[in-house]
């Protein structure tokens, strides 16, 4: 049995890595009207919830027998996002009744992705754990790019600008935001297979050449997804990130030729604008060129955001200790907000201000550790997460995807290097090797009795 469980148990870990990644982001969507992602009963749902069966089965097992699952959850920045989960967890029980159930099912599905994640780094090493998010993403964006491109129907996204204008941007599988978030964290991953180092255990560059190849093709989509879906907010969320990706390089040659490609390319747009509106760069005509409406108004309000914001503060204040639940904003905020668009607010919305205070510690470890860590990829999903979450929720979906799922392992990756020789990563290793995955880690931990 113990040489049937190593083959099987870690392949079907990388299997509902992937699986999530696909399909949690899908919400089949081609306008505005927001419905949340819990109370759909489409064929996605369904896929989704089955999807956190075989997480939570994973976890349940993790947690009985595996010590090296066990220890990754031990660690400060885990025990911190445990501890995140149970305030969701008791406060989701004071939901208003009509979404009790679903904000209570939102928060079980934090937790048992939260364990599943914790186990998966400990089977499956860093390095596989990101590269099986990264297929899963790139499946989930070829999808949504086909979608848009076979049947625009169902692939195009119409928001109103006015009651009268609007633009098509691509949707389908989901708002264009939400897409490009999911777009940008691939990408940010992908950069970082493609340049950074491939020793050590939190390492996730690649020397492949065929994998190199797939990265560079799968870039290539990246780009054409962020273009379709003119998502402002991840475009400059993600060059901040890339900036902190890349922070190391900028010492040298190649750190000259960046930084002036990166101010030559502003000044050409800059001029660009100017040109085609015949005024200066900071005239009306100018900034509205750069706005969806043409409204100068759109940027002074970060798109209607301040608004969205003084009424999130009110519900906030009306119930500051428990919140309104998870996946409550579409039920009680107004039609036009669907959502509290900034990241502590999201929380402090859904669960009260001491989830929100947890938020903010984690939030500061995560400026921190970004700011210091070596790898790249720990760099830029940190520095993503906290310039996104300045103007949207970001994380903390009723379905945990790409983004969250990379910000939970980077948080807690760092305890893989005390793990010990049998940690499952190569740490030599610069592929992506399946071999791999066949190692000690759960089913040797069951069959030890550990």
């Amino acid at each position: 049995m113990a040489p049937l469980s190593r083959g099987i148990l870690p392949w079907i870990v990388a299997i509902l890595l992937i699986g999530a990644a696909a399909i949690n982001p899908v919400e089949f969507k081609t306008s505005a009207d927001f419905d949340r992602a819990t109370q759909s009963t489409g064929v996605q749902t369904f896929l989704k919830l089955g999807l956190g069966a075989g997480v939570a089965a994973i976890a349940a097992l993790a947690l009985l027998v595996s010590p090296r699952t066990r220890r990754v959850l031990s660690s400060v920045p885990a025990a911190a996002l445990v501890a995140l989960g149970i305030v969701f967890l008791a406060t989701s029980v004071f939901a208003m009744a009509e979404i009790r159930t679903i904000s209570v099912a939102s928060a079980l599905l934090y937790m048992v992705y939260l364990i599943f994640l914790a186990a998966a780094l400990a089977t499956l090493g860093v390095r596989n754990v990101v590269g099986c998010l990264i297929a899963g993403s790139v499946l989930y964006l070829v999808f949504t790019l086909g979608l848009y491109v076979v049947f625009p129907e169902r692939g195009q996204f119409v928001e109103y600008t006015s009651d009268a204008d609007s633009v098509i941007r691509m949707g389908g599988t989901g708002h264009p935001n939400n897409i490009a978030k999911t777009a940008i964290a691939t990408g940010l991953a992908l950069i970082a297979m493609l340049v950074g180092t491939a020793k050590g255990k939190l390492a996730i560059g690649m020397r492949d050449p065929w994998v190199r190849l797939f990265c560079i093709g799968s870039l290539l989509l990246v780009a054409i997804v962020m273009v379709g879906t003119m998502s402002r907010t991840a475009i400059l969320a993600g060059g901040a990130a890339t900036a902190m990706l890349l922070f190391d390089r900028f010492y040298g040659r190649g750190g000259v030729v960046l930084f002036v490609s990166a101010v030559s390319f502003v000044m050409v747009a800059v001029l660009a604008v100017s040109l085609l509106t015949g005024e200066g760069p900071l005239s009306e005509s100018a900034v509205g060129a750069v706005t969806k409406s043409g409204d100068v108004e759109e940027i002074t309000s970060l798109t209607g955001r301040t608004v969205i914001w003084e009424e999130a503060i009110g519900f906030i204040a009306q119930r500051p200790v428990t919140g309104w639940g998870l996946d409550s904003a579409a039920s009680v905020m107004s039609k036009r907000a669907t959502g509290t668009h900034n990241l502590l607010l999201h929380v402090s919305f859904s669960a009260g201000l001491l989830a929100a205070a947890i938020l903010a510690g984690l939030l500061v470890s995560s400026f921190l550790f970004g700011a210091l860590s070596e790898h790249e990829w720990i760099r830029a999903v940190m520095v993503y997460v906290l310039v996104s979450g300045l103007v949207e929720d970001t994380i903390f979906e009723s379905f945990p995807t790409t983004l969250t799922m990379l910000w939970m392992v980077a948080l807690m990756a760092p305890v893989v290097e005390t793990l010990g020789s049998n940690d499952s990563s190569d740490v030599n290793s610069s592929r992506f090797d399946t071999s791999k995955i066949d190692s000690p880690s759960l089913a040797e931990d069951a069959h030890s009795g550990g």
